[in-house]
């Protein structure tokens, strides 16, 4: 289903650019071997972890990856209940929202402030401290897709006491760690989830508005205002969706589209 815009309401006033997510935690995916030695190379001596997380506070990032998930869930199950379609990602968020609450909430339990700070450290690659755990949870997280599995979890882990060996609370923080690093991607993934359905929604209004707009010259001031939003695959996407009706209006907008995508298609 389409969102539409009553085009009496229309005016050539912009919609601001949706803030940018954060990416995925997500890096070069490692089997078995591999995935040990980055354990190993992750306890030698001058090793650094993710830039990332040194710009983490991690006993607050775990509120804000809840309280952020918990606002995409009710804008999308809003919007369910409103009658807009949603993606797959999204359907997946409305069914297992309460899982991963469940999950944050452990995490606060084993993890309290006076534990966490007791875990010892090591140098993120922008100099911070972070527990070892913690980036090796991260570091897990990234070269595996997210992937939860006892065997490969074992095998980073075996790398990095190949090395240097991590203590009894270190071991027992260990799974809340993994879960937290699993929260903050899925909260990532959430933002990128929202601002998706914004960008469509953006889409929806400005083919509203190019359609309903008989002037040559308003039409082109509407579409000046989307030179940054066309670069947004779905907005794009769904731009084009909303301009098949193949009327004169659509084409010249259609024009402009590709217009606007040659310079980015030259870059890829």
């Amino acid at each position: 289903m389409n969102i539409q815009t009553n085009p009496s309401r229309l005016n050539e006033t912009p919609q601001a650019l949706p803030q940018d997510s954060e990416p995925p935690i997500r890096s070069t995916y490692l089997h078995k071997e591999a995935l040990r030695e980055l354990g190993a190379a992750l306890a030698r001596p001058g090793a650094a972890a993710a830039a990332a997380l040194g710009k983490l506070d991690f006993l607050a990032r775990n509120e804000d990856n809840s309280a952020r998930i918990i606002d995409v869930y009710r804008i999308t199950n809003d919007a369910q209940a409103a009658g807009e379609a949603i993606t797959p990602a999204a359907q997946w968020l409305l069914d297992n929202h309460y899982l991963i609450e469940e999950s944050i909430a452990q995490v606060r339990q084993n993890l309290p402030q006076h534990f966490y700070r007791e875990l010892p450290t090591l140098k993120t690659a922008a100099g911070s401290p972070v527990p070892r755990v913690l980036a090796l949870a991260w570091e897990y997280v990234a070269h595996t897709d997210s992937t939860v599995s006892a065997e490969m979890l074992r095998i980073v882990v075996e790398g990095y006491q190949s090395v240097k060996p991590l203590r009894i609370g270190e071991l027992w923080a260990l799974p809340a760690m993994l879960r937290f690093v699993l929260a903050e991607n899925l909260r990532r993934l959430a933002m990128r989830v929202n601002r998706a359905r914004e960008m469509r929604l953006i889409a929806n209004a400005v083919a509203d508005q190019v359609l309903a707009t008989e002037d040559d010259a308003a039409r082109g001031r509407i579409l000046s205002g989307y030179t940054r939003h066309a670069l947004d695959a779905t907005f794009a996407t769904q731009l084009l969706y909303r301009l098949r009706d193949g009327s004169q209006n659509a084409d010249k907008a259609l024009e402009w589209l590709e217009n606007e995508l040659v310079p980015f298609r030259s870059s890829s």
